[in-house]
């Protein structure tokens, strides 16, 4: 029989969005570095990666790694393999990478089905293995990953955003110290000294201290948005529904094996007949 686990990611967000604080920082000029989109495009991409499921092949799980329970039944009966495989997997590089390699071929090709309904922007993610319990924790393990991958990202140029807003924000508040205090020096002095230039500048810099005092006021919003933002993060997708045991079941047609059986048959009936007749014409030479 072939197992099957199956999930549905929702996607809210528009595709490529910036959250507020990311939409303050561009229009202040703060670089805040890159980021993924979450689209349902780049989750598709990164999902079926090989990134993606060499690390599902490789995670600790409560039932073993995936990879030593894909490749069980090649170490039980080829202990040429089984030595090979248990002194070099994980130790020598080259041999690592494709081994991971040869199984990522492997899972894209045979065992994972992926979709997006343009209407709706939901990408359906379906795995379908002869295992039940590999089936389950392969389609888990490539769902938590992506999710956790996109949320790291999301992470990382939330920490730059942060970064920007508090380095600005300390350049402001020097700013501030410095023009209050040449404003004291202003006002400790004696009015009537106090020349027309000496007046302008003192004007100049009420000016500027305005104006420190609202832009001071703009990146200490940005900074508590960002900081905020980084405190609630949240994945690229939503899902409702996860895979639970027992998985959808499929024990294929009794119909279509009964026809394969008869086209088996009826060829070696053929190779058969064939044979006897290209034997007796030997026989008869």
């Amino acid at each position: 029989p072939t197992y099957t686990a199956s999930y549905q990611l929702f996607f809210q967000e528009e595709s490529g969005g910036l959250s507020g604080a990311m939409r303050l920082a561009s229009s202040f000029g703060l670089g805040v570095g890159g980021g993924s989109a979450s689209s349902s495009a780049t989750v598709q991409e990164f999902i079926t990666s090989r990134n993606n499921i060499a690390h599902a092949m490789t995670a600790d799980l409560e039932n073993g790694r995936l990879i030593d329970r894909y490749y069980a039944e090649a170490v039980e009966e080829n202990e040429e393999f089984a030595v090979e495989f248990t002194s070099k997997f994980g130790v020598h590089r080259r041999y690592t990478d494709s081994i991971l390699t040869e199984v990522y071929l492997s899972i894209k090709e045979e065992m994972l089905s992926v979709s997006v309904d343009k209407k709706t922007d939901v990408l359906s993610l379906a795995v379908a293995t002869k295992n039940e319990s590999f089936t389950f924790d392969l389609a888990t393990q490539l769902v938590q990953n992506t999710e956790s991958q996109f949320k790291d990202w999301k992470r990382q140029k939330g920490l730059s955003a942060v970064r920007a807003f508090q380095g600005k924000v300390d350049s402001l508040e020097l700013a501030l110290d410095a023009t209050l205090r040449r404003l004291g020096e202003y006002q400790d002095q004696n009015n009537s000294l106090i020349s027309a230039v000496d007046k302008m500048e003192q004007m100049r810099l009420t000016i500027d201290m305005e104006a420190l005092k609202v832009a001071y006021g703009e990146y200490i919003k940005g900074l508590e948005m960002s900081k905020a933002e980084l405190m609630n993060l949240e994945g690229p997708f939503k899902y409702f529904d996860e895979p639970i045991f027992p998985l959808q079941k499929d024990k294929g047609s009794a119909a279509k094996a009964g026809v394969f059986g008869s086209v088996i048959t009826g060829f070696l009936l053929v190779l058969f007949f064939i044979g006897r007749v290209e034997a007796g014409n030997i026989m008869a030479d």
